[in-house]
């Protein structure tokens, strides 16, 4: 049988948000040439039925979802989360941490995410007007010649087209100098992740930080670096650097879900404390716990610390008169005085032999 708090749960419909409607699903170009091909086809399948269901009244759960596509609910949220992290859907949750709202982003929803507009309307700007000619004509230039033979260097094979675009990209829309181009790729091959999107990633922060120069891009990724081992150093991990799956579960923390460096270290001694390792995904969870619950610093974990502390006193106390309050208790309990009783039953035992 269903509990009530799951049956409540599967009455609650999420709202999908989408500006254009019609008798036709459309999709954008940027996203068939540039998200598609590198996305799971999962992902891509559930996201056209989620565009497709955006402008219909169409009831819609996570597990009416899952039952569609014959997944799980844990499917279906990283689904949605692979998206979310490429700023094509902003996820909102009610007061409760459940799923209620689902906005579509890069140009599908004005209304949406100013900054994840902004990043991806840049690069579609700036990828989509390098005409063949304007390509032609930088390949033509001894430094983008040179850009692209150090870029082989350090990747130790020639460059895609994809990624040469990139480069042109880098160098004639975002006006990075060859210099800071060259660092953007030691530093993506220094954290161990040369794939064109995260390069892009990177290239697009610095690009919306004002950063135009070495020193500036050396300043900010030391920082970030300040903060891994920080991090690293709360878990006991030493004499090793980060490898990119944890690179990127600090990345989350830091920038997506917000937290200080002290919140994030609070997490990782809980973590320590419970499970006694260094394990990332239980982080993560106690970290998203903390962000679905608003907590902001570490005057909120006090507050929050002391409710969930309350809540347990109570269950404790109320498990405790059940227990006191049972038929068997309800007995009136009796003592003995044992020295007592062993000395009657040995009189006894005389009297008897006498």
């Amino acid at each position: 049988m269903l509990s009530g708090e799951t049956i409540r749960k599967l009455r609650e419909n999420m709202k999908l948000h989408l500006s254009s409607s019609g008798g036709v699903t459309l999709i954008e170009n940027i996203f068939i040439d540039q998200y598609m091909p590198k996305a799971n086809g999962e992902f891509v399948k559930l996201y056209l039925y989620l565009l497709r269901c955006a402008d219909t009244e169409r009831e819609l759960t996570l597990s009416s979802i899952a039952d569609v596509f014959d997944h799980t609910e844990k499917d279906v949220k990283r689904a949605l989360a692979y998206w979310e992290k490429l700023k094509l859907l902003k996820l909102q949750y009610d007061s409760k941490g459940t799923l209620s709202d689902i906005h579509f982003l890069n140009g599908f929803d004005p209304a949406g995410d100013d900054e994840a507009s902004s990043v991806q309307h840049n690069e579609s700007k700036g990828k989509n007007t390098l005409t063949r000619d304007r390509k032609k004509q930088l390949k033509e230039q001894q430094q983008i010649k040179q850009l692209i033979f150090v870029a082989e260097q350090y990747y130790s094979r020639p460059l895609t087209s994809a990624e040469q675009s990139d480069l042109l990209y880098f160098y004639d829309t975002l006006h990075f100098s060859e210099d800071l181009i060259e660092y953007l790729i030691e530093y993506c091959v220094s954290k161990g992740n040369t794939g064109t999107h995260y390069m892009e990633k990177v290239a697009q922060e610095w690009y919306n930080q004002g950063i135009s120069t070495v020193a500036q891009a050396k300043k900010t990724t030391n920082l970030y670096n300040k903060n891994y081992f920080a991090i690293f150093h709360a878990l006991g991990i030493k004499n090793r650097n980060p490898v990119p799956l944890e690179i990127e579960y600090m990345d989350r923390w830091l920038n997506q879900y917000g937290f200080s460096i002290e919140i994030i270290k609070e997490a990782c001694a809980r973590t320590i404390r419970q499970i006694h390792e260094p394990k990332f995904e239980y982080i993560d969870s106690i970290l998203e716990r903390w962000q679905k619950a608003g907590v902001k610093g570490l005057s909120d974990l006090k507050t929050l610390d002391l409710e969930h502390s309350e809540r347990k006193n109570r269950t404790v106390s109320y498990t405790q008169k059940t227990i006191t309050s049972n038929r068997f208790n309800n007995f009136p309990q009796r003592e003995y005085n044992w020295t007592q009783l062993e000395q009657q039953l040995l009189n006894a035992q005389s009297r008897k032999e006498g």
